[in-house]
């Protein structure tokens, strides 16, 4: 589905048809097809909505470059578009989880619970530094780490090939990465004030554990659940990660 949001054309997926709204914010370079798995599992008991966040899949890149703000005020202008007057349970991997955290914890997005799966924000400096150096270095060596495996492989096998990561070819997004890596989002984690469940792999070397217990540290109340996957962890291990998010959503123990 298509709408147009502050001037972006904005693609998005809409998944069932319950009275509860779910939305799924997908993490830098993926697109909302990451959680087809997880929506259709969701869907049953639930309206499911997952955008392509500015600059990916089927959402138009901003022209100037975008932190978390920019990112957060984003969705909230989407929810308004199509009529989205409450979410009952916000769902952020990485770069999306970051952006959630940030919406919730500065009054940007509102939702009754959240869910991070391997959330970024955690911002340990001489991690930034590494990843500020593949940038600057070559184009082609931004950090594949946080993108999808199969967007990965390509960059891999077709090193500036137009099959590679459409990440290379558009404007703007460098400096954008140089700016939502810069922020720490430990401040507004602190700030969330809704029930909060966080699932890290046992594998993830984009965002580790380590990261997982500093948010769960700082969110109150918050749950962390560890699964044996990598960074893609909804994909790894689809059936562990979906008993989670539905039982957490009932208010019921995984």
């Amino acid at each position: 589905m298509n709408v147009v949001v502050n001037g972006l054309m904005t693609n998005y997926l809409k998944a069932g048809s319950g009275k509860r709204v779910i939305v799924m914010l997908p993490g830098w370079g993926d697109t909302s097809k990451t959680f087809a798995s997880l929506m259709n599992d969701l869907k049953v008991d639930y309206t499911v909505l997952a955008p392509d966040l500015p600059g990916f899949g089927g959402t138009q890149a901003p022209d100037t470059a975008w932190d978390l703000d920019d990112y957060a005020a984003f969705v909230s202008a989407w929810l308004k578009k199509i009529d989205v007057k409450k979410v009952d349970g916000l769902v952020g991997h990485s770069h999306g989880g970051a952006t959630a955290i940030y919406g919730l914890g500065n009054d940007l997005l509102k939702a009754d619970k959240l869910i991070l799966l391997a959330s970024a924000g955690i911002r340990n400096q001489k991690r930034a530094q590494k990843k500020l150096f593949m940038v600057g270095a070559k184009t082609a060596k931004l950090p594949m780490m946080l993108l999808p495996a199969r967007q990965r492989e390509k960059l891999r096998r077709k090193f500036y090939g137009a099959a590679g990561s459409e990440l290379l070819l558009l404007p703007h997004m460098q400096d954008t990465f140089k700016k939502i890596i810069a922020q720490d989002v430990q401040a507004s984690a602190s700030r969330v004030n809704v029930p909060t469940l966080l699932v890290y792999g046992s594998r993830d070397r984009a965002t580790p554990i380590k990261d997982g217990h500093i948010l769960n540290r700082a969110i109150r109340g918050s749950r962390l659940e560890v699964v044996g996957a990598g960074h893609f962890v909804h994909q790894d291990e689809p059936e562990v990660v979906a008993k989670l998010v539905k039982n957490f959503l009932r208010g019921t123990d995984a």
